[in-house]
């Protein structure tokens, strides 16, 4: 019995160390020279295998070939190669440099799950039937520059721990799918041509973004993205919705020279950097609503067709610059942006005519009244300095009706301190002392509304009495004036 629990102990323990561990993958080992003997003979079709060595398929043309949920140890290189068939290396791991220079994938090409530990490079590869990298990782540099998509290209869920490098990259049929994307490196799509609806909502860009001089002709999403470095748009084209809502910029953002002909959505996206938007065209509507800016937003030389920056957010630092911009519908409040509007006589300019155009004239007056006042402290002495002071204290540049008010208040109080202390009037000797204030004011404020004319000043007080009236005449003119001019606008 003793001998028979030994061996039976014996054959458990046999049995536990050839079980592998659970979730570990067997793989066969088969060497890269078999497989490219095999693949000049015809497809190539391996399922959880490790190719070990150096695997070259360099030659011009290759049919059906799967390598799925394998490992590469050695480098791969197809530079030039040209697949037929399907191409599929779904939930493989190479270990090694992956080349794939110049390729022609004329069918499906199928890379998701894939992990490429080394540089990858897919510099001048054309993707005829479109090519799929979901939820692939690249560990290093990723060279898709110059590459071309035609049918779709996706890359949802994938990870750039390096630089991702798709400079002057086409993407042209269904769509070009960058969603929920994560780079820890530079992001380099400048010059690429989006001929499909593309979407990079979720993405995650760490370091800086460059899309300088990128056309995205069938509309765009970068919802909910966040973009940590500097992010680069210049020189680019929109042709259709652009939508770029809940978007975190951490960094300063350049859209200077950028087209957008279709609609522009920014709402509730912070920006924490500088916000570059000189000499762009926003042809279409653009909806800025709730979005929050720290530092400066800049549109010098932009021309704006309607633009609405309702319940935007600016910091106390913040300063906005308008200089020669073309409004037509800046939808904006003028208490929302007068204390960090950078002053430039165009841009003020320009928004009295745009606050007119859309109805706010309160705003247009308020805008014109503070662009008065700035531009009069800005002049040194003489006439113009003078012409613009009366201007200002008697009517407030045209804007302000109750300035007159106040400076007809002010010379019937003057007129009338003056005949009190002079004793100005016929008979103010049989007055007691408040009987001659309220004379003093009372033949005062009748010769500011009519004349002094028949009224009884002493000698020289006379015309004192006709300046009055002739002062009381003009600053009346001036109220009904003013006045009239905020009635009818």
């Amino acid at each position: 019995m003793l001998m028979m629990a030994l061996i039976a102990a014996v054959m458990v323990g046999a049995s536990e160390t050839n079980t592998p561990d659970q979730g570990q993958v067997q793989y066969t080992q088969i060497s890269a020279k078999e497989i490219q003997a095999q693949a000049k003979a015809g497809p190539i079709i391996y399922d959880q295998v490790a190719v070990i060595g150096d695997l070259e398929l360099n030659s011009t043309q290759y049919n059906y070939i799967r390598i799925a949920n394998s490992r590469i140890t050695g480098n791969i290189t197809c530079s030039g190669t040209t697949f037929g068939g399907k191409v599929d290396f779904s939930d493989t791991v190479f270990e090694r440099d992956a080349v794939f220079n110049g390729t022609k994938f004329l069918a499906e090409a199928n890379f998701n799950c894939s992990h490429f530990k080394e540089d990858t490079s897919f510099n001048m590869s054309t993707f005829t039937n479109g090519g799929t990298f979901d939820f692939a990782s690249f560990d290093r540099l990723a060279d898709f520059a110059n590459a071309r998509f035609d049918r779709f290209g996706t890359f949802y869920n994938t990870s750039f721990l390096g630089d991702a490098q798709f400079s002057l990259s086409q993407f042209n049929g269904a769509y070009a799918n960058f969603e929920e994307t994560r780079y820890l490196g530079d992001a380099d799509f400048s010059g690429c041509q989006f001929n499909t609806y593309s979407s990079f909502a979720g993405a995650k860009m760490e370091r800086a973004a460059n899309f300088h001089g990128s056309k995205f002709v069938n509309g765009v999403s970068f919802e909910y993205a966040e973009i940590l470095g500097s992010f680069n748009f210049a020189r680019s084209h929109l042709t259709e919705d652009s939508l770029l809502s809940e978007m975190y910029f951490g960094n300063s953002t350049d859209f200077t020279n950028t087209k957008f002909d279709g609609p522009l959505f920014f709402v509730n996206t912070r920006f924490c950097g500088d916000s570059l938007f000189g000499n762009s065209q926003f042809l279409a509507p653009t909806d800025f609503s709730g979005a929050q800016f720290d530092r400066d937003l800049a549109m010098n030389n932009t021309k704006i067709n309607t633009m609405m920056l309702g319940d935007s957010v600016f910091s106390e630092g913040s300063r906005l610059f308008l200089a020669k911009a073309d409004l037509n519908r800046f939808m904006v409040s003028w208490s929302q942006i007068r204390n960090i509007l950078s002053y430039d006589n165009s841009a003020y300019l320009s928004l009295v005519k745009n606050f007119r155009d859309i109805g706010q004239s309160s705003d247009a007056n308020d805008c014109y009244y503070e662009y008065r006042y700035l531009n009069q402290n800005r002049k040194g002495l003489g006439v113009s300095k003078f012409l613009d002071m009366v201007a200002w204290i008697t009517c407030g540049y045209g804007v302000r009706p109750h300035h007159a008010l106040a400076c007809g208040a002010a010379v019937i109080l003057i007129i009338a301190s003056i005949i009190w202390s002079g004793k100005g009037l016929e008979g103010f000797s049989d007055l007691s002392e408040r009987q001659k204030i309220t004379a003093s004011l009372y033949y005062s404020l009748i010769a500011f509304t009519a004349n002094g004319k028949g009224l009884p000043f002493k000698g020289n007080y006379r015309y004192l009495g006709i300046a009055e009236g002739i002062l009381g005449w003009l600053l009346m003119a001036l109220f009904l004036v003013t006045l009239g001019r905020l009635m009818i606008g």
